[in-house]
């Protein structure tokens, strides 16, 4: 299978990378850096989607940078590094004659409001409350495929809570 990763030479990308290739599977990673195996954000959107069956996004600024203060230039870093990316390969599939079977944007949890007794589950629903729960929103949002690729392109939205 053909894989294309969004943030794959990122910490969890660099992972997933080697363990899909380990299995055989065919992985194109979407970097800032071009390189062997890899296309950049600015080659996606000129020159389209590669041809793959599965598409993952992991691309995002770290949070927990600690080279980084939290001012307005790393949250503005933090938002565009996930909601751009995501929707430069959002677009990238809607656009393509041959889009992938399936669609994977990895978040975050941070859209639950922190709750001693509330149990959530990923049908729960929820509000944007802080900067975070924003980022989470706005970031799934910017996934959201046109309904016409979404008959055949499944959209999986993974919450990990780590």
């Amino acid at each position: 299978m053909r894989v294309l990763i969004g943030g794959g030479s990122g910490f969890v990308g660099r992972e997933l990378t080697r363990l899909l290739r380990d299995k055989g599977h065919e992985v194109t990673v979407i970097s800032r850096q071009p390189g062997p195996g890899k296309i950049t954000w600015g080659e996606l959107e000129s020159h389209g989607l590669p041809p793959c069956e599965g598409a993952v996004n992991l691309a995002g600024e770290n949070l927990m940078n600690p080279l980084r203060w939290w001012n307005e230039s790393y949250k503005k870093d933090l938002f565009s590094s996930r909601i751009d990316t995501t929707k430069a390969l959002a677009q990238a599939i809607a656009a393509s004659p041959s889009p992938p079977h399936s669609w994977v944007l990895v978040s975050g949890v941070a859209c639950y409001k922190p709750s001693l007794t509330a149990e959530y589950t990923e049908d729960s629903e929820w509000t944007p409350f802080d900067l975070l729960s924003r980022l989470v929103k706005e970031w799934e949002a910017s996934a959201i495929l046109p309904e016409s690729v979404a008959q055949t392109t499944r959209q999986v939205v993974i919450r990990p809570d780590q």
